[in-house]
């Protein structure tokens, strides 16, 4: 039997008035027509590693990921080049992949989760540069709020900006207690489950659809509804950060995506 599927949006809007590879790392020499989303893929590393590990040289890469200068050498990061604690983060997410039976507890970021989160940012840059805005540049900080504002949704089993005990807006209150500087600021969530019960872990909406195929539904479903799409086409919003929440069982995927100035 296959779980049937259920994808929903929300968008808000608030206005208020480093790592680096070491020296044994290998390197990689970028090619015409590659872009460091394809780079951090094909190295099997996350894009947000790639880019701290190389920006203090080359601070252009954070701005437009999607065209690295033909020529740079990069640093390919490995586990000893990111810190004890995304070393024991990656140890985390390479023994706890969504399996059943607590689908209230989200599963650590893994490379899938992390390949979802790359594909979405890509496709919200390409909305942006066809319609002649800059793209977002990567945020480390707004990526921690949206990993938050995803993980709490699952773990809380809820979908909305507002916390359902504080009643207040949930990342507005993550940016204040974070102490994060900003003019404006917005949100974008979504979902994608399966209905009912009882859904085999094969056909599970993490199991059966590749990341390509998740980080479309998301980024298609943005784009296509009109409080979203303003957010993402937001001339004020310089930067971003995007995260996944992926249930225990596989039967629920939220992101996030933060934007500011």
């Amino acid at each position: 039997m296959r779980g049937s599927l259920l994808l929903r949006l929300l968008g808000g809007l608030c206005l208020l008035a480093s790592v680096v590879g070491c020296g044994g790392a290998p390197t990689y020499t970028v090619q015409p027509g590659d872009s460091l989303p394809d780079i951090a893929l094909a190295h099997e590393v996350a894009l947000t590693d790639l880019i701290e590990a190389n920006q203090a040289r080359y601070p252009a890469l954070a701005v437009d990921p999607e065209n690295p200068q033909v020529g740079i050498e990069l640093t390919i990061p490995t586990d000893g080049d990111v810190g004890i604690e995304k070393w024991f983060a990656r140890l985390a997410a390479a023994s706890s992949p969504p399996v059943t039976p607590a689908p209230n507890v989200p599963a650590a970021p893994n490379d899938k989760i992390n390949a979802i989160s790359q594909l979405i940012q890509r496709g919200i840059n390409h909305e942006r540069a066809l319609n002649n805005l800059p793209t977002l540049t990567f945020d480390g900080k707004l990526v921690e709020i949206a990993q938050a504002r995803s993980n709490d949704m699952i773990r809380r089993a809820y979908f909305s900006h507002d916390d359902p005990q504080q009643g207040s807006v949930a990342f507005q209150d993550l940016i204040r207690n974070r102490q994060y500087q900003y003019l404006y600021a917005g949100e974008n969530i979504a979902e994608i489950k399966n209905q009912g019960t009882l859904v085999p872990s094969a056909l599970t909406v993490y199991s059966r659809y590749g990341a390509s195929e998740i980080a479309d539904q998301f980024v298609v479903g943005w784009i296509n509804s009109r409080e979203h799409r303003d957010n993402i086409l937001n001339p004020h919003f310089t930067k971003t950060g995007i995260a996944l929440g992926v249930s225990i069982d596989g039967t629920r995927i939220v992101a996030t995506q933060i934007f500011s100035d």
